[in-house]
């Protein structure tokens, strides 16, 4: 349980040095809190990427998985643990004949 509290920790860091945000508690509803928005949803997501090295798709979305720190924190340690998808290149059509 350390590591999930030491990982919404460093989130709640980033929401104060990247999102220049304050979030009064662990367990308090971002959206309904009107702390995050849609504007700040996508840079949220920005950050998380780049700080924590992980890529969200848009079919993966829930928007329940960003609720709190906690579900965050859910989020981001299922991200870093889950097998890397090598991304299937097609070379059938992807240049036209001259």
């Amino acid at each position: 349980m350390r590591d999930a509290r030491d990982l919404e920790a460093r989130i709640a860091q980033l929401f104060a040095d990247r999102l220049q945000i304050e979030v009064p508690a662990p367990d308090v509803d971002l959206f309904a809190a009107g702390i995050v928005d849609s504007l700040m949803f996508v840079q949220l997501l920005a950050s998380l990427e780049e700080h924590f090295s992980i890529r969200v798709s848009f079919e993966e979305l829930e928007i329940d998985d960003f609720r709190t720190l906690g579900q965050i924190a859910s989020f981001v340690a299922a991200k870093q643990t889950a097998p890397v998808r090598s991304r299937r290149v097609s070379t059938t059509g992807s240049h036209p004949a001259p």
